[in-house]
């Protein structure tokens, strides 16, 4: 992976992967994410290397691996977690990870020469490219209340609990509870995703998002415009052309002063090279430059979002990580 085109590495996505990257260049990782598809094809083969040694691992007695494999296996667990308790330095960390790694692939190849003398195979289900969309019953919640209850948990309780709820249905997003405190929560859907993403027909985005009170007045429309255009049956060129023309004619709002959204949920599920990522907040401003707000420098919190980048919403996004999850609990050390 050249730097030239990517702006991490092989090595970067592993210890990103593995939670090792500190905050801020792990959120440089996830907007890079967002918008290459390569390296989504990437972070999804790792994660599906990881999940079947870990699925090998349990069937190892099943297919009769020797102990010589028991042992391999084991040695590799063991070194994963030494590293990551003897080795403070990123770069220390990075660096076994590639060991770790290209240990694992020795021992996958081992592990499916193993399986097919045994005549067992699994089906490579990872895919990280949505051409276009889904049957839309795909994107549904069926249980109603358990939608609900992931829109609320994009806020602490003490928030979201006076929160307005809003469900998606067939006919778009509509009110499932209305509240008290003018913050409105909901789960979004993939097509909230930059236009180029190669996830934003994604059938398996979650989002849950729980927006203040400007940002539910002037960030919350665009998301039940796109939703409405989705459901239109409109194509993405026809959706951009709308939403240029909304803002044009003073029909969509620009974003209020204050203008901020809570993403603490532990049950989102952003794309598929991420998975739940960490828990942020966000926060939305006209078009500016991102170095007004210190984003993407080096120790800052704070890192430009993708989202509306190069999109036709003249929106500047900013988000900024936090230590615990909605519930209170703490989330992993990024």
């Amino acid at each position: 992976m050249s730097t030239n085109r990517h702006l991490i590495e092989q090595e970067e996505l592993m210890a990103y992967l593995d939670g090792e990257l500190p905050t801020d260049r792990a959120t440089e990782t996830l907007s890079h994410l967002e918008l290459c598809p390569e390296c989504q094809t990437l972070a999804a083969d790792f994660r599906g290397l990881s999940q079947d040694l870990l699925a090998w691992e349990v069937e190892t007695r099943e297919v009769s691996i020797s102990s010589e494999m028991d042992a391999a296996l084991a040695e590799r667990l063991q070194k994963r977690e030494a590293a990551k308790v003897s080795w403070p330095k990123v770069e220390n960390r990075v660096m076994t990870n590639r060991w770790v790694w290209a240990g694992a692939l020795a021992i996958l190849c081992v592990a499916v020469g193993l399986l097919m003398l045994t005549g067992r195979n699994k089906k490579d289900n990872h895919s990280t490219v949505y051409p276009s969309m889904a049957p839309f019953g795909q994107y549904l919640i069926p249980d109603r209340n358990a939608e609900i209850a992931m829109a609320r948990s994009a806020a602490p309780e003490s928030i979201s609990g006076d929160a307005k709820i809003l469900v998606l249905g067939r006919q778009g997003y509509e009110t499932a509870v209305e509240g008290k405190n003018g913050f409105v929560c909901l789960v979004e859907r993939s097509w909230v995703s930059p236009f180029d993403s190669a996830g934003f027909w994604n059938p398996k985005m979650r989002s849950p998002a729980c927006f203040n009170p400007a940002a539910a007045r002037s960030i919350l429309p665009l998301t039940i415009k796109r939703t409405e255009m989705v459901l239109a049956g409109l194509s993405k060129a026809q959706m951009i052309d709308s939403i240029k023309a909304g803002f044009d004619k003073k029909e969509l709002p620009a974003p209020e002063s204050g203008a901020m959204c809570y993403m603490m949920s532990r049950a989102g599920y952003l794309n598929d090279a991420v998975g739940h990522f960490v828990p942020h907040l966000m926060f939305y401003v006209p078009l500016t430059d991102k170095s007004s707000w210190g984003a993407d420098l080096p120790d800052s919190p704070v890192t430009l979002n993708p989202q509306f980048e190069g999109g036709p919403e003249p929106i500047t996004e900013f988000v900024i990580p936090v230590a615990k999850w909605s519930d209170g609990t703490a989330a992993p050390d990024m």
